[in-house]
């Protein structure tokens, strides 16, 4: 097992962080447009993901693991995220450290609770592969209002963070499975669509969901700009 490196960032609460949306919203702006996910790491013309802001529920000692369920209901997912060189081609960046965390079928985050909360579902960490991609086991994300579903990212070369973001589902995707499988049912499907999230921004970035017999696949294409930390965008103050 790893931990990924100490969290300078600062830790706010849910309370704090709702309170905050107004400005947050501010902060969408100023990143930049999504990329076009072709779903081909070595597609032309890539663009750097838009950053997001953190938010307050990460947690810097997520486990290095695929599986990262713990046994959460929910409707089965394995997501890949591919990391390429925005500005070399969309080459894939191998060993970079891809850490993903997202709320349960109940719209709650492991460690919301506070430092004697030591569940961890729904994190973990993964090292790319050579194509790039760095693969994990999970659940199909529930919600919680203000906010559209939604799963947070960080990637990191060498210990040092390079991209964090956000990811989304096309909403009639959000409303067939949180609307029919039972573990979101007594939640219900989202009050909000993705236009209404105060983070998502105009232009969501989607990931590419298929239909497999036992689970959905979900790809997404993350195009970092490897030389510069933080270069896709502005760092929250959460």
């Amino acid at each position: 097992m790893t931990t990924l490196p100490p969290d300078h960032s600062g830790r706010s609460t849910r309370r704090d962080f709702l309170g905050d949306l107004g400005s947050l919203a501010a902060l969408a702006t100023l990143t930049p447009a999504v990329a076009a996910q072709t779903l081909s790491p070595n597609a032309a013309g890539c663009l750097l993901t838009p950053a997001a802001t953190e938010g307050p529920f990460y947690l810097n000692d997520a486990q290095l693991r695929s599986d990262i369920r713990d046994g959460r209901p929910g409707q089965p997912l394995r997501l890949r995220l591919f990391v390429v060189d925005a500005d070399h081609g969309c080459t894939p960046v191998q060993g970079a450290l891809v850490s993903i965390w997202h709320c349960d079928a109940e719209g709650s985050y492991s460690g919301e609770d506070g430092p004697r909360d030591a569940t961890r579902f729904l994190r973990g960490v993964q090292p790319t592969a050579a194509d790039g991609a760095a693969a994990f086991v999970t659940i199909y994300p529930g919600w919680y209002r203000p906010r559209a579903v939604h799963i947070h990212f960080k990637v990191l070369l060498a210990n040092a963070e390079v991209l964090t973001s956000q990811l989304y589902f096309s909403d009639a995707l959000n409303r067939e499975v949180l609307g029919s499988h039972p573990a979101y049912r007594a939640r219900g499907v989202p009050t909000r669509d993705n236009a209404q999230d105060p983070i998502a921004g105009g232009q969501p970035p989607l990931v590419h969901v298929r239909t497999g017999p036992e689970r959905l696949d979900g790809d997404f294409i993350v195009g970092i700009a490897r030389g510069g930390a933080q270069r896709a965008g502005v760092r929250s103050f959460l």
